[in-house]
């Protein structure tokens, strides 16, 4: 009876609509919205397929809670931070272990100051068949003193440092010496404060670069040559050298 109704309402709509088309009042956006929801609504209430059922304020705000708790836990997981893996310390590599124990030891001897007087630098270096001892050093503005042949000479307000050692080959043989092959390198400390490295001045007899045949059971004089402040050998309460080569390094106390 209540759809007959309905229906029989629609066509009267259409019949009215349809005749009076000129005379229909201008209707506002709003008021053609209202009528359009109010005749879907009453389509929807009497048809058989649509289950109409008010809901009422309890299940609304039932329903709205539970959206809020969803939403609040998909933030929580967002925002939730990673877990680190925290690693056991006996997880801890061989390798890793044994590595640290060969840097400790390098830093270990590397600290060790040897007594100069008591070392053999060809030892500590790794350089076979030789004996290399320190035996002084001096401050002059140039080197060779005599000028006789090739000399270096200090810059202004300037004093070269030389260190000279005793080479030592073979006691019952003639011995060919190369040390440039050794790519030895020398830097001197002076009272705690300054620190100079040794230059490559291509004498003849400089000790990084030195080249020729050392005689049977001689000793031969071997420098290194380092320029310096103007000073005097009593103004040097304190001299380090720190020398390396391809095979070894070493640190002694030379005063």
């Amino acid at each position: 009876m209540k759809k007959g109704k309905v229906i029989g309402l629609l066509v009267m709509s259409a019949v009215l609509l349809t005749g009076c088309v000129d005379s229909m009042p201008d209707l506002t956006a709003e008021q053609s919205d209202i009528i359009a929801e109010y005749a879907a609504g009453l389509l929807l209430k009497y048809s058989h397929h649509y289950d109409y059922k008010i809901v009422s304020e309890e299940e609304v705000a039932a329903a709205k809670a539970e959206q809020q708790e969803l939403q609040e836990i998909e933030t929580q997981e967002e925002t939730e931070p990673e877990t680190d893996v925290q690693t056991e310390p006996n997880e801890v590599s061989q390798d890793t272990a044994n590595d640290s124990e060969e840097t400790q030891q390098k830093e270990t001897e590397a600290n060790v100051i040897l007594a100069a007087d008591d070392t053999d630098f060809a030892a500590e270096l790794g350089i076979d068949d030789l004996i290399l001892r320190y035996q002084s050093f001096e401050l002059c503005d140039s080197y060779p003193q005599d000028n006789t042949g090739f000399s270096v000479d200090a810059a202004q307000d300037k004093k070269l440092l030389i260190v000279h050692f005793d080479l030592e080959g073979s006691p019952e043989e003639d011995l060919n010496c190369n040390m440039f092959d050794y790519n030895i390198k020398m830097h001197l400390n002076i009272n705690d404060s300054v620190s100079v490295t040794a230059l490559s001045t291509m004498l003849p007899d400089e000790l990084m670069t030195f080249m020729d045949v050392l005689p049977a059971g001689e000793l031969v004089d071997v420098v290194a040559v380092a320029e310096v402040d103007n000073m005097t050998e009593s103004e040097i309460s304190s001299l380090i050298l720190q020398v390396s080569s391809s095979g070894g390094n070493c640190t002694a106390k030379l005063k």
